[in-house]
């Protein structure tokens, strides 16, 4: 399982608040006006969704000089984007320790009975994030879901450069002597969609409607993205938990 905008919406928001930062400094080109410099920024900063947010300010340098720009140092763009997004996480889970127990608003609709129905049928779910793992460890035991994840793993700091999903998944299938094609993984970003594929596994993109949780709808870029990926399959949240078990996995 990927955590933010696939388990968790704590981080809700997060592509737009990198694609304003990538806008703000990609120079503009001649016939570009400033929805289709976004729009660009938005499909570049896509395409890394699932590698620590480092990466896509390094990729963001890379395209300032591209453009002909002077480019600041991707670790001085990280520090903006994470001040912007730390404000915005803050402000959730302030509200989310205050709501009764079971609201599960920052949660992805549906969510938890996925874990649940997984759980019933003896299936180890192991959570893989690009998110810096000691936020998302205090974020999983205040959502209550840290009980269902028999391992977690993401980058130790912001600036880790070293965490890969892809290395993830090659030791989990190591470590308990599984073929590929016994994986099933569930993410919002290309990268674990690509890496899913890569093994023989059966990745399901879940699109989900960020702006407006729980809407049922699918996020027509992030499926566009992820199918492109190679997605087996898109849903836009977990609310028909049962039959999406029920269709992937063998009695």
């Amino acid at each position: 399982m990927d955590w933010d905008g696939t388990t968790s919406l704590s981080r809700g928001g997060w592509a737009d608040i990198m694609a304003t930062l990538y806008a703000e400094h990609l120079p503009r080109r001649a016939d570009e006006d400033d929805a289709a410099r976004r729009n660009f920024a938005r499909v570049e900063l896509m395409t890394l969704n699932g590698q620590p947010s480092i990466h896509q300010m390094a990729h963001l340098a890379e395209l300032v000089r591209q453009r002909g720009g002077a480019a600041e140092s991707a670790e001085h763009y990280h520090d903006e984007f994470q001040r912007r997004l730390g404000e915005t996480v803050r402000a959730r889970l302030a509200r989310a320790r205050q709501e009764p127990p079971g609201t599960d608003s920052l949660l992805v609709r549906g969510v938890r009975g996925l874990f649940d129905a997984l759980r019933a049928r003896g299936i180890a779910l192991t959570l893989a994030t690009g998110s810096v793992m000691h936020e998302v460890r205090h974020e999983t035991e205040l959502l209550d879901v840290a009980r269902y994840f028999g391992a977690m793993h993401g980058p130790e700091s912001l600036d880790d450069r070293t965490f890969s999903k892809g290395a993830i998944i090659s030791e989990l299938l190591r470590n308990h002597d599984l073929h590929g094609a016994t994986l099933l993984a569930f993410g919002d970003g290309a990268v674990e969609i690509r890496e899913t594929k890569a093994v023989g596994g059966i990745a399901i993109a879940v699109a989900s409607d960020e702006e407006n949780p729980g809407s049922g709808r699918v996020d027509a870029a992030k499926r566009e993205t992820l199918l492109a990926a190679g997605a087996d399959g898109v849903i836009a949240d977990f609310h028909h938990a049962q039959q999406i078990v029920a269709a992937l996995i063998a009695p």
